[in-house]
């Protein structure tokens, strides 16, 4: 009986333990599924929180696209636009400048009607050459070969700055001193120009030849003159009264017209004259011309003037370069046969004041 009982107390805790056992593999699973489980869920979440960081991400990029892409358009909206009112100003400004030029235009034409039909009642034989330095617009009356009283110095300024080394040096060669040969030269010239003086002229014509020989002078004046297009202009004698001598080369008077007068200045004017420095230095002598009865008399005050004279009993001439209020222009009167200078300086000022209220 004892046996029994214990081989009964055996069994029963062997079947205890295999219960145990049963019960632990039993947890151990059941632990292993709510592992797998959290593990399953955590992934899940891993996976949204990855989608919506994606979205999130994605949804930044597009809107920032979208503001750059706004920004650029708004960008490339605005420069079209500046471009459009860029040439739109552009073209604005070349109808003005066109419909300017136009006006400009006929009132050159009409001015030269005007001029056309005073002259006829003025004393003397007229010669007027006018042009606008906007535009380039002129016209000349009566243009021809007059002699030119103290107008040819400006051809005689113009030749000597143009031999301005050779002058120096002929003039060195006879004072034996470069120094004084340039104040000398610098005198003649403010001389000739701004108090007309005859004697500075002649001089100035004879320092263009090493000899010292006005026909000589003259052909070399001559030669210049040629070569820069002027074809109506001429030197051959000296002025007076003056205390040289009187000389003539032997192919007629002085001469020259209102249009080559007009074409120097405006090389003047322009600064090609030469160098620009020349041009600046003649510039100046005639703006410092003291004669100023003529065409300055027909402007308005304070209006500046660079011009040159000439006179005699029977020819009275100005040409000038007026600065205008508005518009630059070139005058250049010419006229002989003159009766009497108090006919003609009142209608010179008539003149110079139609052409002035013309342009300006």
């Amino acid at each position: 009986m004892e046996d029994q009982e214990k081989r009964k107390r055996r069994r029963q805790s062997r079947e205890r333990q295999r219960r145990e056992a049963e019960r632990r593999e039993a947890e151990r699973k059941k632990q292993e599924r709510i592992e797998r489980e959290r593990i399953r869920r955590k992934k899940q979440v891993y996976r949204q929180m990855g989608i919506l960081t994606a979205a999130a991400v994605l949804l930044i990029l597009l809107i920032w696209g979208g503001v750059t892409i706004r920004a650029e358009r708004r960008e490339a909206a605005a420069q079209a636009a500046a471009a459009a009112a860029k040439e739109q100003e552009e073209r604005e400004q070349q109808q003005a400048e066109q419909q300017a030029e136009e006006a400009m235009g006929t009132a050159m034409e009409e001015l030269q009607e005007d001029l056309e039909d005073a002259v006829l009642d003025y004393d003397g034989s007229w010669s007027v050459y006018v042009k606008e330095l906007e535009y380039d617009n002129s016209f000349s009356i009566n243009n021809r070969g007059i002699y030119p009283a103290s107008l040819i110095k400006l051809f005689a300024m113009a030749a000597t700055y143009e031999n301005m080394e050779q002058v120096l040096d002929n003039e060195t060669d006879y004072l034996g001193s470069s120094s004084s040969a340039k104040e000398t030269i610098q005198t003649l010239l403010e001389n000739m120009i701004e108090i007309s003086d005859n004697e500075a002229y002649n001089e100035l014509v004879k320092l263009q030849s090493s000899s010292r020989d006005f026909t000589e002078g003259c052909s070399i004046i001559n030669e210049y003159l040629q070569e820069n297009g002027y074809v109506d202009t001429g030197v051959h004698t000296t002025l007076h009264p003056a205390a040289s001598s009187s000389v003539k080369d032997g192919l007629g008077d002085n001469v020259t017209s209102v249009e080559d007068c007009g074409k120097l200045l405006e090389k003047i004017y322009r600064g090609t004259c030469g160098s620009q420095e020349d041009s600046g230095e003649m510039l100046h002598l005639l703006l410092n011309q003291e004669n100023t009865l003529k065409i300055p008399g027909g402007l308005p005050d304070g209006i500046e003037v660079a011009h040159k004279t000439g006179e005699t009993t029977e020819v009275q001439h100005d040409a000038g370069i007026i600065y205008g209020e508005n518009t630059d222009f070139i005058l250049c009167i010419m006229v002989d046969d003159v009766t009497s200078a108090a006919y003609v300086y009142p209608q010179i000022h008539e003149l110079t004041e139609t052409v002035y209220d013309a342009l300006n």
